[in-house]
């Protein structure tokens, strides 16, 4: 009888961790560099002349110097626009791109490429244009130079832009890859990446990651159907930004119209219509900003909880509460109103996608302690959408649910371990050319573009990796302890009161 109790115990017991362990797995498969691909092992076949790296390895050539990223007046000025910003020069240069990425052991500037294509690069990104290290958008054409060509890099979907991201600020190396992988378990499309090694014009310039390129692809990424010029109704992706753009494809909308989407912390966004592009048409323009304004007016409307008249009717609810619970935990202050895109199938509703995860985890140039603890996203749509109470409670459900494990402090510390071995030897030699951003001297002399106060600023690698896992750590205790207070945007006292007072 003794060992039926303890062999029907064990069998309970047996359940339980496998149910525990079912719990743990992220919602959805998602390819995770540094548990699929083999990790270092020295290189002994090459010589040590012979760069060597366990990572892919991307090599670029350009036939002229890359531009400068800002455009200058005749005095050498920084040209400014209307709103007194620097105008960004986005001209790319011919270049020759070769790709290796060996299915078995490390890689080398002697071996057969992987990928060996034409394309034009230029530099990229808002605020990143002034680091030392830069970003690059590269984009794979055919032998004439002009019309675009499709090319897989790392197994990833093919596509003809990519984006070349080069971490300096987050100086741990791998805040975008772990937050794109972990978003991306439980987003319908979060975009891949894939980290690498990169040479320019014969220089060794460090560990970067390649991202997708978030626009319209027909083997995958976001799941929309292709826009048809002849035809308004389009299927389309949005981008929130402040960065220059071409008038044709920036949008006003009914919270543009009528002053709701206010002066917000940054000032500036506004939404660019990144899909359709080329083929934008007046129609379908206006297709796009009257769905946005049909949206936004019913945030504000006596029925905006409705399934049929409401908020619900045009988005989708999950995602928008998925987004919400991943950006606020890991700090993304610019969750919403920066670098955020948003997708529609033309039969579908409006999903959100997060884009640029650079500044997550208290990596942010200013102290975001100055706001206390808080939540951060402060994007118009939210300010409504969390006055209904089925949404608040599905925020609050989706987090105790991803607590238990993507998000909890064990799965993520242990996520940032594995990455950190990963990247092995590649770490050093990174910090061999960019190894003086840790320097008071370099803190000092860049204050406009590293963290605030100084201080924050890590002196090392092993500290800045620290820093990252406090960040995760105090934020969850913060989330954990304040989560239900997001009740307090949807109660009646605080709604009726902001009816009343507003006239909405």
């Amino acid at each position: 009888m003794k060992y039926r109790i303890l062999c029907g115990a064990a069998v309970i017991l047996l359940l339980v961790i496998v149910i525990a362990a079912q719990q743990y797995e992220p919602d959805k498969n998602r390819y995770h560099q540094h548990l699929e691909e083999d990790a270092y092992t020295p290189c002994t076949d090459h010589g040590d002349d012979v760069f060597c790296t366990h990572l892919p390895l991307m090599n670029i050539n350009t036939d002229e110097e890359i531009p400068d990223p800002y455009l200058y007046d005749e005095n050498g000025e920084y040209l400014k626009n209307d709103k007194n910003k620097a105008v960004r020069n986005d001209e790319t240069v011919s270049a020759t791109v070769q790709f290796f990425d060996t299915e078995n052991g490390n890689n080398h500037l002697t071996d057969e490429p992987s990928v060996q294509e034409l394309a034009q690069v230029r530099i990229r990104g808002n605020s990143s244009r002034k680091f030392d290290k830069k970003g690059y958008l590269l984009k794979f054409t055919k032998e004439n130079g002009i019309d675009s060509k499709e090319v897989s890099l790392a197994g990833m979907v093919k596509d003809s832009s990519w984006v070349l991201h080069g971490p300096i600020l987050d100086k741990t190396l791998i805040r975008n890859y772990m937050c794109y992988n972990l978003c991306g378990t439980v987003m319908d499309y979060v975009p891949e990446v894939r980290f690498c090694e990169m040479f320019l014009n014969g220089e060794y310039i460090g560990v970067y990651l390649i991202t997708e390129k978030i626009n319209y692809n027909n083997k995958g990424r976001c799941n929309i159907s292709k826009t048809d010029p002849d035809i308004a109704s389009t299927s389309y992706i949005l981008r929130m930004d402040t960065g220059d753009t071409d008038e044709t494809h920036l949008m006003d909308t009914f919270f543009d119209y009528t002053g709701k989407r206010g002066q917000s912390l940054r000032k500036s966004e506004h939404f660019e219509i990144v899909y359709p592009s080329l083929t934008l048409t007046e129609d379908q323009k206006e297709y796009i900003s009257y769905e946005i304004s049909r949206l936004e007016k019913s945030l504000v409307s006596y029925d905006s909880t409705d399934s049929n008249l409401g908020y619900p009717a045009y988005i989708d609810v999950d995602s928008f509460a998925k987004f919400f619970v991943l950006n606020e935990f890991m700090m993304n202050v610019d969750a919403g109103a920066l670098s955020t895109y948003f997708c529609k199938d033309v039969r579908g509703k409006i999903k959100i996608i997060g884009w640029d995860y650079n500044n997550a985890f208290d990596n942010f140039f200013s102290d975001i302690s100055i706001y206390g603890d808080d939540f951060y996203i402060k994007n118009k749509w939210y300010k409504y959408i969390l006055k209904d109470r089925n949404f608040v409670e599905k925020v609050i459900k989706t987090y105790r649910d991803l607590r238990k494990n993507i998000l909890s402090d064990e799965y993520i510390i242990n996520y940032i371990d594995e990455t950190v071995e990963y990247l092995g030897p590649s770490i050093g030699r990174n910090y061999e050319k960019w190894g003086y951003t840790f320097s008071e001297e370099y803190n000092k002399e860049n204050s406009g573009i590293v963290l605030y106060p100084l201080e924050r600023n890590p002196s090392g690698y092993g500290e800045a990796v620290t820093q990252l896992k406090e960040a995760v750590a105090a934020r969850g205790s913060f989330m954990d302890e304040n989560i239900e207070t997001l009740y307090a945007k949807c109660h009646d006292s605080v709604n009726k009161k902001y009816k009343l007072q507003s006239g909405e």
